[in-house]
């Protein structure tokens, strides 16, 4: 299933995505690699050549700065044909805090990372994904943050408008095929939910949640939309 199996990870330099690529190169898949930072980037395919030698196609790009998604389409069909698969790592949570403390700055940001980003994605990608087989888009939500907690803001907000996204789509595309999957995970003391994890850092823990991840979503007995890691 997954050798030579066409994909792209975002925010593959983000924690969960960066343990997901991983996974994903020791079981053969082409990847598309996406992140904003280019040095992140670069340290995350030597470290795949180290461990896999294999090197994967990388993508740098700003959510923030629209004229990326503009030209996504094409620079992606340049590279592959068709997307056996989509999973969206990226997110963006800056400080717990009261709603009505964060700058319209901080509240535009998150937004557009965090929400406009995935609509973006799909609109663009969806007719690459039409072209192959038995096509997945992966979307990963912190279940602890589906309801309003105090202080946790756009994090909170993000996840819930995520989830309904993607039932959403679900709903849409079941005639076409587009197998859709909400993987929920826990929150974990690293990434962006490091800010109101008490857990401590456990990295075997986190493989095996990346592990859990990519094989229960891409297996095909499993027919649910909502994938729980609890």
């Amino acid at each position: 299933m997954f050798e030579n199996s066409k994909g792209i990870i975002f925010g593959a330099t983000g924690f969960i995505g960066n343990k997901i690529a991983h996974e994903m190169t020791k079981k053969g898949a082409k990847l598309i690699l996406h992140g904003k930072s280019k040095t992140k980037l670069e340290k995350l395919d030597d470290d795949l050549k180290k461990k896999f030698d294999i090197r994967q196609i990388l993508l740098q790009g700003d959510f923030t700065e629209k004229i990326f998604f503009s030209n996504i389409s094409n620079i992606i069909n340049s590279r592959f044909n068709c997307l056996d698969f989509l999973m969206n790592c990226v997110g963006k949570f800056d400080r717990l805090s009261p709603l009505t403390n964060l700058t319209n700055s901080e509240w535009e940001n998150m937004v557009e990372i965090n929400i406009n980003s995935s609509w973006r994605i799909l609109r663009e990608l969806e007719p690459l994904l039409k072209k192959a087989t038995n096509p997945r888009v992966i979307f990963i939500i912190n279940e602890n943050s589906l309801n309003g907690k105090p202080y946790q803001n756009f994090f909170n907000i993000s996840q819930v408008t995520k989830k309904v996204l993607a039932e959403i789509f679900y709903e849409e595309n079941k005639r076409l095929k587009i197998i859709t999957k909400i993987v929920q995970i826990p929150l974990l003391n690293n990434g962006i939910s490091l800010k109101i994890s008490n857990k401590e850092n456990n990295e075997k823990n986190y493989n095996e949640i990346a592990q859990e991840i990519v094989d229960r979503t891409f297996d095909e007995r499993n027919k649910d939309l909502l994938v729980s890691l609890f």
